[in-house]
């Protein structure tokens, strides 16, 4: 069986290191096709230019089409390292040996599951996660959940279903995969005000919890106000929380909803993007500003600010965004807001006021937390609310035996 063992270890090697040379291999040819597309966009020469100036909507298509270029030559560059950092993410398989599977499989038939092939996997960032093919026994019906708590304590280890993984077992043999739960939990609130002349906001926000055990705030506030401020900066909110559940980098993510954006070639259409990312296992936080108004994380009655980013989304090529990194301890609170709740103040000194009053207000929900920002915004502004006004919070804790 030791035999068997090692030969399986040495085929799954074999097997991930054929996967990261192809992976390799593509990445090569899309940074080749990058820099192609690059050189031949760079642009005009002194006559080719003068001589196109002469015929203004020729210098203009040209002018078009080597900004495109230049965008799409970004994009695939992007894919490139996208697949690059992939295929230098090494795992390793931690050998569970014969008898351990036959434990868990006995221990997990007398909870009317099947179990076959339980691999133990260590990803790059020393995480756990646990693969294993299962199935109910006759009709009786099994949640993923069910499985997690069972191989919790069959294998003495925290374990929660992966967001991938369907919600029920049923009679079919399926691959689930579960994962160490996180350091830390979390809770959010929301507070939002709409411009007293429009019906709708145009700020859109969204909250979610990868499989990577990172849970990312975004806010997005679309240019003007009113029903086409909203569509902007929901589609932006909307690209990028796809493109990070997908597992990409905030940087590139941030890079590729840039280029959409300037891809189309409005002025009027350049929202901002707020990112914010928790690491729930190490309790680091991650923020990407581009265009985006201050945040502020809140530790007791202490408050640091973290700046706002300086161009929105589509003002250049490449996006300008201005990343700040924070270590998180239990009991902080992470604030996030659009532009409209520091501007327009009588004394136009919003940032310090919001930030001396986040900063009187005691241990809250996030809820509470988000209402009271808000309304003490809107009594500075004597009731008026001229500008779309978004709060986002959320309450970072440790994680007991309890939760």
């Amino acid at each position: 069986m030791k035999n068997k063992d090692t030969a399986d270890t040495a085929q799954s090697v074999y097997l991930l290191e054929y996967g990261r040379r192809k992976i390799k291999v593509c990445a090569d040819t899309f940074q080749n096709l990058a820099q192609i597309f690059g050189e031949e966009g760079e642009g005009m020469d002194a006559e080719e230019e003068a001589g196109a100036r002469q015929a203004r909507a020729v210098y203009l298509m040209r002018k078009k089409l080597t900004e495109g270029r230049q965008l799409f030559a970004g994009n695939l560059k992007e894919m490139a390292e996208m697949m690059n950092q992939v295929a230098e993410e090494s795992v390793r398989f931690i050998s569970l040996g014969s008898r351990r599977q036959k434990q868990i499989a006995k221990g997990l038939l007398s909870e009317g599951l099947l179990a076959k092939d339980v691999y133990l996997v260590q990803k790059g960032d020393g995480r756990m996660e646990l693969s294993v093919l299962l199935s109910t026994k006759g009709r009786a019906s099994r949640t993923v959940e069910d499985a997690a708590d069972y191989l919790s304590v069959l294998l003495d280890m925290r374990l929660v279903s992966a967001k991938r993984n369907p919600f029920f077992i049923g009679q079919t043999p399926l691959c689930f995969f579960f994962e160490e739960e996180p350091f830390y939990c979390y809770m959010t609130g929301t507070a939002m005000a709409v411009k007293e002349t429009e019906e709708v906001s145009g700020d859109n926000f969204a909250f979610f919890e990868a499989d990577d055990g990172n849970f990312t705030m975004v806010l997005s506030d679309g240019m003007g106000s009113g029903e086409n401020a909203c569509r902007d900066s929901e589609a932006v909110a909307d690209m990028t929380e796809a493109m990070l559940e997908a597992g990409l980098p905030l940087e590139m993510a941030v890079q590729l909803v840039n280029s959409a954006v300037a891809s189309e070639g409005r002025e009027e259409n350049m929202p901002t993007l707020d990112l914010c990312s928790v690491d729930l296992c190490e309790g680091s936080c991650r923020f990407m500003k581009t265009g985006a108004a201050v945040s502020f994380i809140k530790r007791g009655s202490i408050v640091e600010k973290i700046d706002g980013g300086t161009f929105p989304l589509g003002a250049f090529g490449y996006a300008q965004a201005k990343p700040a990194e924070c270590q998180l301890m239990d009991g902080d609170y992470i604030i996030m807001l659009s532009d409209g709740m520091t501007e327009g103040w009588p004394d136009g000194d919003g940032e310090s006021k919001l930030e001396s009053m986040i900063g009187r207000i005691g241990a809250v929900s996030p809820g509470e937390l988000a209402n009271s920002i808000m309304k003490y915004a809107i009594e500075q502004c004597q009731g008026r609310i001229r500008d779309d006004m978004t709060v986002l919070t959320a309450g970072i804790w440790e994680r007991t035996r309890e939760d």
